[in-house]
């Protein structure tokens, strides 16, 4: 199925910036001990003591209402260490001090985070800060580490905390606190981050109990990464030698996992067990046994489409094999347990409720909204970041009400609720009459005629919506246009924009490429020359961009000026 279209792009004015040398390390450490913040003042509702807690026990330096100011400072023969381990893909920590209001900590260490093989090669580096390398013992109001993340693909820098979110209010898994922050280094600002709780022993006793947090955590189920000294694993690889239910039964808690899945189903997550067995935990808990985590939901909300099917998946994975998680088909296959993760479906969609979850979008993209747009460092344009959040407001709406009606449909529903001539089963939103294959299309953020689109020009008259999403790399411009096209409409369609189809001219580029267009499993037109038509597609093995055999109409890639 295609992805939606993104809604028509909103612009706001820029705003001026010093950008740092990226040859010298921001600022300096001489005479200034006590660096000013440089970049917007946080939006926040006060000074939250940080030793407080919430009901879940989420520490105050992860209060929501509350944009965090962290400091560093690290010498400059530490910064180009640190930039050489970015360039060389390496995560050694390197010794800073750490500021936070008026606290020091003068022993805290900073290393890189995240993947180096597909997020490392933009100017903003995402960090992990920890207070226990130098004394094991050594916490931050009782934290070990603190993890900033500022994906290149993530625009908005709320999706992370609004997924957590989400399933915080569900109630039933253990969740990751999460909040936003801003990072000076040596007194000059550096960049916006989500500030993500850090999962370790900490993180365990918080989620569980002090009694119940003596069992490994494992990280892709195969990398213990707290209480390893405890580390056997004998019953994780029983669990991988079976998909019997009731084999699985003995080894963890079932439901758990099915609600886990569910999560990440319900939030889109493109990046996890379910859609690509990555980016989860298992804890091997002392009494209920193997638990699912899930982890890393930056890649969640609209960069799936609103109707992706919450057991077969969406078609892109499907091709390559990402839905295939022998023990996610197995159970959800079984006749007991099957109705029991439509359940679970059911009440994680619940908690997605979309005026909770657009009213927390909204707080929470006006909270760092300022600090986002004054940060030197950040990968996205201004106007990518406000469709991008706009886009997922509308997606989160459409989700909702396609999860209701595939729930109802999977409990044998036959009805025609709203009465629109549609039965459950092939309508997306069995709640609204208007919503049916069938009906007229408007540039309203919804996808009127169920065909998977959302406001997409085809059943328009003319182009009064954009079906392109916009993204912003290295002061080069391009809009992804998913709605397949001939070679001389798209160049039409690019010309007007003020741009031309293009293809990817370095290394950074062909990981943009990649992300934006390979869950739309066709050959896209990416450029041409001399009237003969290019079109480039992902190959299914290797995720290799390939020349491909061109049709009339494909999906299209513009540079824009």
């Amino acid at each position: 199925m295609l992805l939606l279209a993104a809604l028509l792009a909103c612009t706001a004015p820029a705003i001026d910036t010093d950008v740092p040398d990226p040859d010298e390390p921001p600022g300096d450490t001489d005479g200034d001990t006590d660096p000013e913040v440089i970049g917007p003042a946080p939006d926040d509702t006060g000074e939250p003591d940080p030793d407080t807690e919430d009901a879940d026990g989420c520490k105050g330096v992860y209060d929501p209402d509350t944009l965090q100011a962290f400091e560093i400072e690290i010498a400059p023969e530490e910064w180009a260490e640190l930039e050489a381990d970015y360039a060389a893909g390496e995560k050694d920590y390197h010794p800073i001090v750490f500021r936070y209001g008026d606290e020091v900590v003068g022993d805290a260490m900073i290393r890189l985070k995240g993947n180096p093989g597909f997020s490392w090669f933009i100017d903003k580096m995402q960090f992990v800060i920890a207070f226990n390398e130098v004394d094991d013992a050594g916490r931050f109001h009782g934290l070990r580490k603190l993890s900033l993340d500022a994906s290149w693909y993530e625009p908005t820098l709320v999706r992370d905390r609004v997924a957590w979110q989400v399933i915080r209010r569900e109630g039933s898994l253990p969740f990751a606190c999460a909040n936003s922050a801003t990072l000076t280094i040596n007194g000059d600002y550096y960049g916006a981050y989500t500030n993500v709780e850090y999962l370790d022993h900490e993180w365990l006793e918080r989620s569980f109990g002090r009694e119940d947090a003596v069992g490994t955590l494992w990280k892709y189920g195969t990398d213990p990464v707290a209480n390893e000294e405890a580390s056997f694993g004998a019953a994780i690889a029983r669990m991988n030698d079976t998909t019997d239910p009731t084999a699985l039964a003995e080894l963890g808690d079932l439901d758990e996992w099915l609600t886990a899945w569910a999560a990440e189903a319900v939030l889109g997550d493109d990046d996890g067990y379910w859609c690509c067995n990555h980016n989860y935990y298992l804890y091997e808990h002392p009494t209920r046994g193997i638990l699912y985590v899930p982890w890393d939901l930056d890649d969640a909300f609209d960069v799936q489409g609103y109707d992706v099917d919450p057991i077969e998946g969406y078609a892109a994975g499907a091709a390559i094999g990402l839905f295939d998680q022998p023990h996610f088909r197995a159970l959800t296959a079984d006749p007991v347990l099957g109705p029991r993760y439509v359940d679970a479906v059911e009440a994680m969609n619940a908690a997605m409720d979309p005026t909770t979850t657009i009213a927390d979008i909204d707080a929470w993209e006006a909270q760092v909204a300022s600090a986002l747009q004054a940060d030197p460092n950040r990968s996205v344009g201004w106007e990518e970041h406000v469709a991008s959040t706009e886009r997922m407001r509308a997606w989160v709406r459409q989700r909702h009400a396609y999860v209701e009606s595939w729930v109802a449909c999977q409990r044998g529903g036959t009805d025609d609720s709203d009465g629109d001539g549609t039965p459950v089963c092939a309508d997306p939103n069995d709640a609204d009459a208007t919503v049916h294959p069938g009906a007229t299309e408007a540039c309203n953020g919804v996808d009127d005629d169920a065909d998977g689109w959302i406001d997409d020009p085809a059943s328009l008259e003319g182009e009064a919506c954009d079906d392109c999403i916009r993204h912003d790399f290295d002061e080069r411009h391009f809009a992804f246009c998913r709605w397949p096209r001939t070679n001389a409409d798209a160049e039409a369609n690019c010309e007007a924009r003020g741009g031309t189809l293009t293809a990817a001219q370095s290394t950074g580029e062909y990981y943009v490429y990649f992300f934006y267009t390979w869950p739309v499993r066709e050959a896209w037109w990416t450029a041409a020359s001399t009237g003969v038509a290019r079109c480039g597609a992902w190959d299914e093995a290797s995720f290799s961009n390939t020349m491909a055999p061109c049709s009339e109409e494909h999906p299209s890639v513009c540079a824009l000026p």
